[in-house]
């Protein structure tokens, strides 16, 4: 295809940037320190660019700038610069009128700039494009779930929810309480990646007394007292979203070495790749130590659809646990396709655990279709 083809996500520059996430459809930008005060005489300048033949939308998720006439010291400006039209200046006093700000334009600049003050957060800005395909036009969402609220809904989560302030408390498996930051869950939950975002689809169901802490897709959930209400997310409305229940069956185990162990008292132990099997008794795999780069191989007997990954570490007489890990795959077991996520131009690196006995649980957006895992 030509140049013309192909999306252009945002750029940013300027010592005044905070948490940035610029991906081709939609994405989160905030000021430095956000929601903390914004630090003095600072700038940032965020081009945002959506591609050809769609528009911007921008939600304003929060302008919490020192007030100053005609906003002439701290101040949010953005252009238009298609359409040689501009929005603001904003600052406290002075706040955009609506919530969500609609342009005809592929491309807009937002400069956020500060000089001495005392208080403020500083901005919280999301987008997302006009135009996706079999969708109605996107109004991103940053926060907790607006009321009152149909029992099922959809909300457009934009990029990069995972990085902004806010708790979320519950699972993927009970649901999230309704105090959670709404897109943030939806990461933790698996349903959408943060470097893309996307339509999720949630109820709200009944609270329960407790909501279990979990480590999943980077993000530490809380544990949480009862709610009257709780989110459920779902694959549509009335459609659950596929049970993790659902395991796949491992035909044969392989790894690149194992660890022959011999103890303190002489007893022999041996870590093979059969242990690896998550709920086996005992220890687990571990690789030979003396060995570089180890890796484990699971082969589903037939190709499978493959949509998540749960890690646990072991510990039976050793303290171990794996930090982060890459995977591939493969369909006959020879040829190797590193897994990369959408769109990505390097290997993912994903986040595992951080102790021997907790289980993390990552997504695979978009599944993984093959026979052979490392």
């Amino acid at each position: 295809g030509s140049l013309a083809d192909v999306p252009l996500p945002g750029v940013s520059t300027g010592d005044g940037c905070g948490h940035t996430l610029l991906a081709p459809h939609s994405g989160t930008l905030s000021s430095r320190n956000y929601p903390g005060t914004y630090p003095n005489h600072t700038a940032c300048r965020w081009q945002l660019r959506a591609p050809p033949g769609t528009s911007l939308l921008l939600a304003f998720g929060d302008v919490d700038l020192e007030p100053s006439e005609h906003c002439a010291h701290s101040f949010l400006l953005l252009a238009d610069p298609q359409a040689g039209t501009a929005y603001g200046p904003y600052c406290r006093n002075a706040g955009p009128a609506s919530p969500l700000l609609v342009t005809n334009s592929s491309w807009v600049t937002v400069l956020f700039n500060s000089t001495s003050h005392r208080s403020g957060r500083g901005l919280l800005l999301s987008y997302a494009t006009s135009q996706h395909p079999g969708r109605d036009t996107p109004v991103p969402q940053l926060g907790v779930s607006p009321r009152p609220l149909a029992v099922c809904f959809s909300v457009y989560c934009p990029a990069g929810c995972k990085g902004i302030d806010g708790d979320i408390w519950g699972n993927p498996s009970q649901g999230y309480r309704d105090t959670s930051v709404l897109c943030k869950a939806a990461v933790h939950a698996g349903v959408i990646a943060d470097e893309l975002g996307g339509q999720v689809t949630l109820s709200r169901e009944k609270g329960i007394t407790l909501y279990e802490s979990a480590f999943a897709n980077g993000l530490h959930s809380k544990r949480g007292s009862l709610s009257e209400k709780r989110l459920l997310f779902h694959r549509a409305c009335h459609l659950p979203l596929p049970a993790c229940g659902d395991f796949l069956e491992v035909a044969a185990f392989n790894a690149s070495s194992w660890w022959h162990e011999v103890d303190v008292l002489g007893q022999d132990r041996a870590w093979v790749a059969e242990r690896a099997a998550l709920g086996t008794a005992g220890h687990s795999w571990a690789a030979d130590p003396s060995s570089g780069a180890a890796w484990l191989e699971l082969d589903l007997g037939s190709r499978r659809n493959i949509t998540g990954i749960i890690t646990k570490g072991s510990s039976e007489y050793h303290d171990y646990y794996v930090r982060s890990y890459r995977v591939s795959s493969s369909r006959d077991g020879r040829h190797w396709k590193p897994y990369r996520g959408s769109g990505a131009q390097e290997d993912k690196v994903f986040e595992g655990n951080s102790d021997s006995h907790g289980e993390v649980f990552n997504a695979f957006i978009p599944p993984i279709a093959a026979r052979y895992i490392r």
